[in-house]
């Protein structure tokens, strides 16, 4: 049998997704300044989650995913001083300068069935 997908009518939500390598001697570091930055961000408005994640092979490889609600509150978001700190203190825990790619993501839907 084929698997099936059903459609969830949702309202559109922004997905982030934030890739960063810390150097060898900064993971630990950079580790504590990302939860604490994931712990602000999930109290502004808009923010429906903030997760960071490792890679099983290189946990310095380190992922942030986020969702809000609207493109607005993303803006808001990159404009807080928190944000404009945490870009500040990056460099030397990082081997070079994090990706962050923006996704307005219309429809979602449970795979399988």
């Amino acid at each position: 049998m084929a698997p099936t997908t059903t459609a969830c009518h949702a309202p559109p939500v922004i997905l982030v997704v934030a890739r960063a390598l810390a150097r060898p001697d900064g993971g630990a570091d950079l580790v504590a300044l990302l939860v604490e930055a994931a712990r602000a961000s999930r109290q502004e408005q808009g923010n429906l989650s903030y997760a960071f994640h490792a890679d099983l092979e290189d946990p310095n490889a380190l992922v942030s995913v986020e969702e809000w609600e609207t493109r607005e509150d993303l803006d808001r978001h990159m404009g807080t001083p928190g944000l404009a700190a945490l870009l500040a203190a990056l460099p030397p825990l990082v081997t070079a300068e994090p990706t962050i790619t923006v996704h307005e993501v219309s429809a979602t839907a449970p795979y399988g069935g």
